[in-house]
């Protein structure tokens, strides 16, 4: 019996499984095909494409995978400015799409979501191919203005009537209806044209556009374009303010400013000072692991370990937990030294750095010590510190972590020496069994 129970559980969670799994299959009817088609998702207004598939000789292609959140997916090129179309998955789908130029079709069992999606999709066509695809229109705005202008004025009927059983869908449809058809108007006036209108000239929605609060929850985040178009609103909206701190204002959420700022502010930097001034009046926004991750890769990309330039900061915790950063020890000298349980040039200079740090007792030094073990290796630094009597100040990177991405460190031990000020002396500072070391420390200590 028990057996028996156990076979039966397993075929339903395996059923289970292949319920969530979605096969789309798909062709390209137009005569020109791309060579490749794309599945693309969109988390936090971020796009990544998860699947590429080939079509054939008769324009058939497909996917087969397990999705990771329910919403938005897109299909077609890798990114927004290419010919892409929207589907909703939750999970279970097994549909086919039919791709014609800058159209697409469902055919075969389509879930109610995607029959709403695919009537959006039609119904906004002419605008959209207007002004989204707009290198291969001729397009004027007088005749753009009054085909915007019946699409609107079937939106909100359209959003009325988008009544499904999912709730989720419900929103998040709604949302991008309205959304979508203010990105189609702003964005025809934002790209290259014959010829642009006056503030005169645009239109009642146009005007209807500027509303507070514009941006009540983080679903915007959750549709196509979403990044480009809160960068246009903020343009448009604030009549293409420069300040800052007044475009932030029109955004509503602390998730919606950073990915603001990653996409319109972060990406014009050229100089690692000018990211450090963005980060200490900014970086407050950026939360999510992935936000984080963007703003440590910028620094890294800016940050050149010039003698005489500013440190790049670091902060990790120390075996108690508590946080330090190189800052905190501005008005000493910082010896730092990047290191590892498993090196053994590392743990040859044992020896030497405590031999350096007794002839230095009682200065205005600080040796910090900064571990890349792995994470599952954190227990063995903490008693190996303890054991071997390690002075000094010791913290936890956990990998191959941002001190690494920021000063180009691909093998230890390194040393890197830092001024009174927190700026750089080098990078590259002999090893403490060079006595170059301490007499290069000393220069800094007069």
């Amino acid at each position: 019996m028990k057996k028996t129970l156990v076979l039966i559980f397993a075929l339903l969670s395996v059923n289970f499984v292949l319920a969530q799994s979605v096969i789309i299959s798909g062709r390209v009817a137009s005569e020109k095909r791309p060579a490749d088609i794309s599945l693309v998702t969109i988390v936090d207004g971020n796009t990544a494409v998860i699947a590429n598939a080939v079509p054939s000789a008769d324009g058939s292609f497909g996917f087969a995978f397990k999705p990771d959140y329910e919403g938005f997916y897109m299909i077609g090129g890798t990114k927004d400015i290419d010919v892409q179309f929207p589907v909703y998955i939750k999970g279970g789908e097994n549909f086919n799409v039919v791709i014609n130029d800058k159209a697409i079709s469902f055919e075969g069992k389509v879930t109610p979501e995607n029959k709403i999606l695919a009537q959006w999709v039609a119904m906004s066509e002419v605008v959209r191919n207007k002004s989204h695809y707009w290198m291969g229109s001729r397009s004027i705005y007088k005749d753009f203005f009054p085909e915007l202008e019946a699409l609107a004025a079937e939106v909100p009927a359209f959003i009325a009537g988008i009544s499904t059983k999912n709730a989720k869908f419900n929103e998040l449809m709604k949302d991008y209806v309205k959304f979508s058809t203010e990105y189609y108007a702003i964005n025809y006036l934002m790209v290259p044209r014959a010829s642009h209108p006056t503030k005169e000239e645009l239109t009642s929605y146009y005007k209807s556009l500027v509303t507070p609060n514009h941006f009540v929850t983080d679903n915007v985040l959750q549709i196509p374009m979403s990044k480009r178009y809160m960068s246009m609103y903020v343009t448009f909206a604030s009549e293409r303010e420069r300040d800052t701190d007044k475009q932030l204002l029109i955004l509503g959420t602390d998730k919606q400013k950073a990915e603001y700022l990653s996409y319109s502010v972060l990406s014009r930097f050229k100089s690692y000072d000018l990211y450090l001034d963005f980060v200490e009046k900014y970086g407050k926004y950026f939360a999510t692991p992935a936000q984080k991750k963007l703003l440590e890769d910028t620094g890294a990309k800016l940050y050149e370990t010039r003698s005489g330039g500013v440190a790049a900061n670091f902060t990790y915790p120390d075996a108690s937990g508590k946080m330090i950063s190189l800052s905190d020890f501005k008005g000493k000298v910082v010896l730092v030294d990047v290191w590892a349980t498993w090196c053994g040039p590392c743990k040859q200079q044992i020896p030497f750095m405590k031999k350096l740090e007794e002839e230095l007792h009682g200065m205005d030094v600080v040796i910090l010590s900064v571990s890349v073990d792995e994470e599952k290796d954190k227990e063995k630094w903490k008693q190996m510190v303890i054991d071997e009597k390690l002075g000094g100040v010791h913290i936890f990177a956990s990998g191959w972590s941002k001190i690494c991405k920021d000063y180009k460190i691909t093998g230890i031990p390194r040393f890197m020496l830092f001024d009174k000020n927190g700026n750089v002396i080098s990078t590259e500072a002999p090893r403490p069994s060079d006595p170059a070391l301490k007499t290069l420390i000393m220069k800094y200590l007069k």
